[in-house]
């Protein structure tokens, strides 16, 4: 039993189709999540989700006078999990210690430092190939602070260094930089970032997408406030981002332009315009024969709206050009195929959340997400990706209630233009819960997953499961109970 592992509260749903890069799901069980403060940096070295089947941890947080200290350790199954028995690395745990130290300077600056450890022992020629098996150390070490100036001026700042080494011998490291500065009043918001990451920087404690960057962006909105008996405020919005190699390589440029409306009882309505320019290389995707420049733009308006108490709704739907990496399969001289270079196609995407409250005791949050990508000149889809949850929670008391979750999950992929196979998946999920107070509670689950995979789990030349279009096979059933005391001393 590992009840304080024990995540009760699924994912939000979130795209994860046709993303070059992973996608952060927040931690959601209680051991780090209680606290979680004590460790966070302007860099996020701290990503506890890295930790994904520990047997145990220990934490210890406090604050004495301007001085707080947070540190943790806990233990990885899933290294030694994720490979066959007779596989050198089978049954080896990974190890990860963070300490963090701060310290408060007059009322709202603050001076810091933080270093984090995964150890694994590993051995060469393990069958997985991915980071957690060949990785046998990463170790990150800096300073960060926090810096008011005055009450409409701050800034904080970063510097880091990584020290890596693999399973083969290989060893890298070197340096990260973070330069954050924001002023904000009620008319003028304005904020902009440098960050400098080396070619060799890494870390495995915590979110990490991309080395060998240099990143310059702002942000800059205006209000206009006739502070009118309808509209409070209006004006316009202007977020940037350059992104470029250490070799001086422009990899990304981005510009958002915007213009929003506020109104009263949490109302506003706004539009937008995108302009970018995306450049891949062959260390991006090894099928480019050079460096290959992408033109995006898009345009589109988002709205929220909790004008009535029983009923809220927000969302954003856009339209104009993606790349798309999942480009159609290719026959590679070996015989098995691979996918082609990343193409330009027309997009468009829809981001619903619907809230509705009809009693006091129960509340209905509803999601769709939309992304669809079609061929650049307006012929057939090449991907559809819905995502549809519904959220019920009903409040029988004080201390008793009852979750339910049901979320539908479907790629429709015209394999003549993508690389995707037609998935499906639907999950539901039931919860009863007692909670006398937080740290005290008993919870009764039920999970259960469908999802339209062969029932005969063949794989295909690249080791993913085939999927059939319309059949379903049960994957995954659960039932659970957690049952959690606190004691108070």
């Amino acid at each position: 039993m590992n009840p304080d592992f024990a995540q009760v509260e699924s994912d939000e749903p979130q795209i994860t189709v046709n993303q070059r890069f992973e996608v952060f799901f927040p931690e959601k069980r209680p051991f780090f999540l209680e606290n979680a403060g004590y460790f966070a940096t302007p860099i996020n070295l701290v990503f506890t989700r890295r930790i994904a089947d520990p047997d145990y941890g220990l934490r210890l947080t406090g604050k004495q006078g301007p001085w707080s200290i947070g540190a943790f350790f806990a233990d990885d199954k899933s290294p030694g999990k994720s490979v066959a028995p007779g596989d050198p690395l089978s049954g080896a745990k990974a190890y990860f210690g963070v300490l963090r130290v701060n310290r408060d300077i007059g009322k709202q600056s603050t001076i810091g430092f933080i270093y984090t450890d995964r150890e694994l022992a590993t051995v060469p020629n393990t069958a997985c190939g991915d980071n957690r098996c060949i990785v046998g150390s990463n170790r990150v070490g800096g300073i960060d602070a926090k810096i008011t100036f005055t009450p409409t001026w701050y800034a904080t700042a970063q510097a880091l260094v990584s020290s890596t080494d693999f399973n083969n011998g290989f060893h890298k490291g070197g340096p990260d930089f973070w330069e954050y500065v924001e002023h904000s009043t009620r008319k003028v918001e304005y904020n902009a970032l440098y960050q400098d990451t080396s070619e060799g920087f890494q870390t495995e404690t915590g979110f990490f997408r991309r080395p060998d960057i240099r990143r310059f962006s702002q942000f800059v909105l205006y209000r206009f406030r006739p502070e009118g008996k309808h509209l409070v405020w209006h004006g316009p919005g202007l977020f940037t981002i350059n992104n470029w190699d250490h070799k001086g390589t422009r990899l990304e440029w981005f510009a958002n332009a915007n213009y929003r409306f506020q109104f009263q009882r949490q109302v506003f309505f706004g539009f937008f315009g995108n302009l970018g320019h995306e450049r891949l290389r062959p260390i991006d995707f090894s099928v480019l024969p050079g460096n290959r420049d992408y033109t995006h733009h898009h345009s589109g308006f988002f709205f929220q709206s909790a004008f009535f108490k029983q009923v809220s709704l927000n969302g954003e739907i856009g339209w104009g050009t993606d790349t798309n990496f999942d480009a159609p399969l290719i026959p590679a001289p070996p015989g098995s195929p691979v996918a082609g270079p990343p193409v330009l196609a027309q997009s468009s995407y829809a981001q619903i959340f619907l809230t509705i409250r009809p009693t006091g005791k129960l509340t209905i949050d509803n999601t769709y997400l939309l992304t669809r990508l079609r061929n650049l000149s307006s012929g057939p889809n090449i991907f559809n990706n819905h995502i549809i949850r519904s959220r019920w929670n009903y409040q029988f008391s004080r201390e008793f209630s009852l979750r339910f979750i049901g979320q539908y999950a479907a790629v429709l992929a015209n394999q003549n233009l993508t690389s995707l196979q037609t998935t499906k998946n639907f999950n539901a999920d039931l919860l009863f819960t007692y909670l006398l107070h937080p740290g005290t509670a008993v919870y009764v689950g039920y999970n259960s997953n469908l999802q339209n995979l062969d029932p005969s789990l063949s794989q295909d030349s690249n080791g993913n499961l085939l999927h059939i279009p319309n059949r379903f096979l049960n994957d995954g059933r659960q039932i659970f109970v957690k049952i959690s005391y606190l004691f108070r001393f």
